[in-house]
């Protein structure tokens, strides 16, 4: 990425959930964030009432920092992922939201999603692109509207972001846009690596920056829940419950937070950006910012943890 960002950054998503985090709350989380020296925030219209708070958080504050929306994502099967008038619709309530003229980086929201590079009937029957399909992302209405929002001075940089690091790859290497950020979510975690396996080598190629979203799964890495390992959930099958009963081992032995395992573990890895977990309060803010300053986890526990991962070899939906 040609920008100078912290490698921890802040993730928006659960400031903009009312259950998640009272409004003066998230307010005060992003002003502790810039006193901290965090300089990379990352917000979407589909949020919540992130971009609102954002706005209201950030207004009369000066830099330098980068922030970063998102365009589209509305729902898949019906939404005007085919007509630029949307976007252009989207985008100038994102800037009044945000109380803007401009954004950092604008990135298309889930740019694996086939239904913004092919005509489909309404309802649309699938999303995702195929691994081995052949697109005309010049031609497509986002395309057209990203490349008028730089024009415009709207947008500064272009990205592209989704949770399939595998069709994430695809995309860069293929799109004739100049994307300079990916942002990918739940596919490098302690458990995950599919954003190494997959996503890092394109982006080298590309000279692209990469983000990493969802660090803590969401909460499913952010503590301990040993319930999982009795009755397996939904999404866990025998080989990754494994995985999570030896992170829980290690958790139990080193006495450190999940949370502090995990951001201590990621940001040994200099090929990434930035890392930007979502706090919901100044005081998980604060955890995260002693982590980064903590440095590197020793030698022999990274170890440990690195050989806790795994990479999800299907190429559709969100692989956690």
């Amino acid at each position: 990425m040609g920008l100078d960002v912290t490698e921890i950054g802040m993730g928006g998503l659960f400031i903009g959930l009312p259950k998640a985090t009272p409004r003066d709350e998230a307010v005060r989380v992003i002003h502790r964030a810039l006193e901290l020296g965090v300089n990379y925030l990352d917000t979407a219209p589909l949020y919540g009432n992130s971009q609102q708070i954002l706005g209201e958080a950030l207004e009369g504050r000066k830099g330098p920092y980068w922030l970063g929306s998102k365009c589209g994502r509305w729902d898949w099967r019906t939404g005007p992922y085919r007509n630029l008038d949307a976007f252009k619709k989207q985008f100038a309530q994102t800037l009044k939201d945000l109380r803007r003229t401009y954004v950092d980086i604008l990135y298309i929201h889930e740019a694996d999603w086939a239904v913004y590079w092919i005509d489909q009937e309404l309802p649309r029957q699938t999303n995702h692109i195929s691994p081995d399909g052949v697109y005309d992302y010049a031609s497509a209405p986002v395309a057209k509207f990203v490349m008028w929002a730089k024009e415009q001075g709207l947008a500064k940089h272009l990205g592209i972001a989704g949770n399939n690091a595998h069709l994430l790859a695809k995309v860069l290497r293929e799109i004739e846009l100049p994307i300079e950020v990916v942002l990918v979510a739940y596919q490098y975690s302690l458990i995950w690596r599919n954003a190494r396996e997959f996503l890092l080598p394109a982006a080298k190629e590309k000279g692209a920056g990469v983000v990493l979203g969802a660090p803590l799964q969401q909460g499913r890495l952010a503590v301990p829940n040993r319930q999982w390992l009795q009755k397996l959930p939904e999404w866990m099958d025998e080989d990754t419950r494994g995985r999570y009963e030896r992170l829980y081992a290690i958790h139990d032995e080193t006495g450190l937070s999940l949370a502090d395992l995990a951001v201590r573990f990621l940001l040994a890895d200099k090929d990434f950006s930035t890392v930007i977990p979502g706090p919901t309060t100044v005081g998980q803010l604060e955890e995260n910012i002693r982590s980064a300053a903590a440095g590197p986890l020793p030698p022999e526990l990274h170890a440990r943890l690195d050989a806790l991962g795994r990479v999800f070899a299907g190429v559709h939906g969100v692989d956690y």
